[in-house]
């Protein structure tokens, strides 16, 4: 961060009689909340307008300033689902790969890429298009984003999205892409700061999201950003990853600690999340169903009973289970089972013959035209009735047939 940045967010703190580390939390809420990374010179404008309305409500009344004395929220609760991090700037970046190599002057005319050339003194001319207009520029080094193909072509991934589908201007229009930027989401159910409890999408970035991995359906502690919709929170920073806790962890003579053993997830789930319910048999229409909704609103909440394991991970590090359902009859006109695809940072601690409840996103190849079943790529997993033993990890033997 740049230190006329910080020094604007230091005074405002000061003004605000605000700690640094609450009013570069602050700063950073406000990035989120608009969609520009904090290097943004818009997040300044942001910041300067925060302190400007804080200043005015803390003038008008001691309500006022109850309200902006506390940013971030006590979060306890547990997590519905908790999603593998994902490189959000992966498809982007493939995208401007696939429109570069078939066509270089269309994806330089549409400020899909920027091309660089190296000259004999060492540096790079950049050529892009902004807003139709062609310019150049000599630089001394690259953006992290650059990519350079095996015949030595160099291009720069751009950020070409100059409106959003709401209307919004993307401020980050004609910038390079990040060459990689990961984002944890999930759904968590819980209260903040002692109010009702109630169900909250969750998104946490960078490698301290990547870092942030509970246990789903485990009771948790921890500091978060509340968003203005009042429908989402955030990861702080570091903060957030490292205020998590355990509540079984906790002395129970603690005054954070809770006793939750009489809770149910069971009626949680039905109660709170009726809309994402569907049965096993129900997976397929589930999947067509779910397409139209908004990405985070897509993951379905199923049971069944294990009938199978993998526990050697594949290449992305997923298990497999596989599960059916025992009190509907199968008329073998399809396979009665279903697949679900456990991603690393999931707990399997049961055994065949559990029953469970798996949340997910469904997903369905087509080959050849013909739709294959329906499997779920798994984000919660709660043992409803365990049973058997938890299947361990086989290690792979090759067999050496070198002597032959």
């Amino acid at each position: 961060m740049e230190e006329k940045l910080k020094m604007e967010i230091t005074k405002g703190a000061e003004v605000l009689s605000m700690s640094q580390d609450d009013a570069m939390a602050k700063y950073s809420e406000l990035c989120e909340q608009n969609g520009i990374e904090e290097t943004n010179p818009v997040g300044l404008g942001l910041w300067r307008n925060f302190v400007a309305n804080s200043k005015k409500t803390n003038n008008s009344s001691s309500e006022g300033q109850k309200e902006n004395d506390s940013f971030y929220k006590a979060a306890f609760g547990f997590f519905v689902t908790l999603e593998a991090p994902r490189d959000m700037m992966s498809w982007n970046r493939s995208r401007a790969k696939e429109e570069f190599m078939r066509d270089e002057d269309n994806a330089l005319e549409k400020g899909i890429v920027a091309v660089a050339t190296e000259n004999a003194l060492g540096k790079f001319t950049v050529s892009r298009y902004h807003n139709g207009e062609y310019r150049e520029a000599v630089k001394s080094t690259l953006p992290d984003g650059a990519e350079t193909l095996e015949d030595g072509r160099i291009y720069i991934p751009l950020d070409n999205t100059a409106t959003y589908m709401n209307g919004g201007v993307n401020e980050n229009y004609g910038t390079p892409l990040p060459k990689e930027q990961y984002r944890r989401s999930g759904v968590f159910y819980g209260t903040l700061d002692g109010k009702e409890m109630r169900s909250y999408y969750f998104s946490y970035k960078n490698q301290a999201g990547v870092d942030f991995a509970p246990n789903t359906f485990e009771w948790v502690h921890f500091l978060c950003v509340e968003g203005s919709n009042g429908t989402d929170i955030y990861g702080a920073k570091e903060l957030t990853l490292s205020s998590l806790k355990l509540n079984s962890e906790i002395d129970k003579e603690s005054d954070i600690h809770r006793d939750m053993s009489t809770f149910n997830f069971e009626d949680c789930l039905r109660d709170n999340f009726s809309s994402h319910l569907s049965p096993l048999v129900g997976l397929d229409r589930a999947h067509v169903e779910r397409q139209a909704l908004p990405s985070k609103e897509r993951y379905i909440i199923t049971d069944g009973t294990v009938v199978n394991m993998v526990m050697t991970p594949t290449k992305n590090g997923n298990r497999i289970i596989i599960l059916t359902d025992l009190n509907t009859s199968a008329s073998y006109d399809d396979d009665a089972i279903t697949t679900f695809w456990i991603p690393s940072h999931l707990k399997l601690d049961f055994g065949i013959g559990s029953s469970v409840i798996v949340c997910g996103r469904t997903s369905q190849r087509v080959v050849d035209g013909n739709a294959e079943p329906v499997t779920v790529n798994a984000s919660g997993i709660y043992c409803v009735e365990r049973q058997g033993s938890v299947v361990e990890v086989s290690q792979e033997v090759e067999e050496n047939f070198d002597w032959f």
